[in-house]
């Protein structure tokens, strides 16, 4: 039997391209360059390598289950964490509405409150105004026969009125002030919010633009 020329070389790079791994490709073209080099292939060795050849396509079967499973778990993995990224989306925009429910509540509130002190504050004035016209009144009524008490006590009247003017006033400047207090102060909540909820976003877009790296 004469010798074959058997290109080793040609043989793993073929089995490495149909799918099997290098040193078991390197092992079986080694076994069949021996045999075709020493002239020995007999129907035992023909069936050995056939018997190879089946194991190879065998193990490449199984490395294709492999890689097809990893898949699934990758496909999988992906669904789960699209999954949790919804999920956190939509806790993002409830606690946004939350808190947009919150902040118009307490506008609310706030706002019935400085209307109730301010009616209240409008009823007292014209209450005391009220009582401040009453006792002119009576003093002018009282006094007739002695001017010149009549022009004191009116004088201390007007000095009492001036005072009570005055009050009143002070009180409109100090709710002025509340007001305005009470609006910087709605003002800095709002802004807070607005914080806290763009750094939440900015801390969603870094997860998903490392899930998306991590992914691809």
């Amino acid at each position: 039997m004469s010798a074959l020329a058997f290109d080793t070389h040609r043989a793993v790079k073929a089995l490495c391209e149909a799918g099997a791994a290098e040193p078991l490709a390197e092992a079986f073209v080694e076994t069949i360059g021996d045999a075709v080099s020493g002239n020995v292939a007999t129907k035992a060795d023909i069936d050995e390598v056939k018997a190879d050849i089946d194991e190879v396509k065998a193990d490449i079967t199984e490395v294709k289950a492999d890689i097809d499973e990893v898949k699934a778990d990758i496909a999988a993995s992906e669904a789960a964490l699209r999954a949790e990224i919804a999920d956190v989306r939509a806790d993002v925009d409830r606690v946004e509405t939350t808190l947009k429910a919150d902040i118009d509540r307490v506008e609310t509130t706030l706002k019935a409150e400085v209307d109730r002190v301010e009616t209240t504050l409008k009823a007292e004035i014209a209450e005391s105004e009220a009582r401040v016209q009453v006792k002119i009144a009576e003093v002018q009524a009282e006094t007739k026969a002695d001017i010149a008490g009549v022009r004191a006590e009116v004088a201390a009247v007007r000095t009492e009125v001036a005072e009570v003017r005055t009050e009143v006033a002070n009180v409109r400047a100090e709710m002025k002030t509340d007001i305005g207090l009470v609006r910087a102060e709605i003002g800095g909540l709002e802004g807070r919010l607005y914080r806290q909820l763009w750094l939440m976003a900015v801390g969603i877009v870094g997860l998903t633009v490392a899930l998306v790296k991590l992914l691809g």
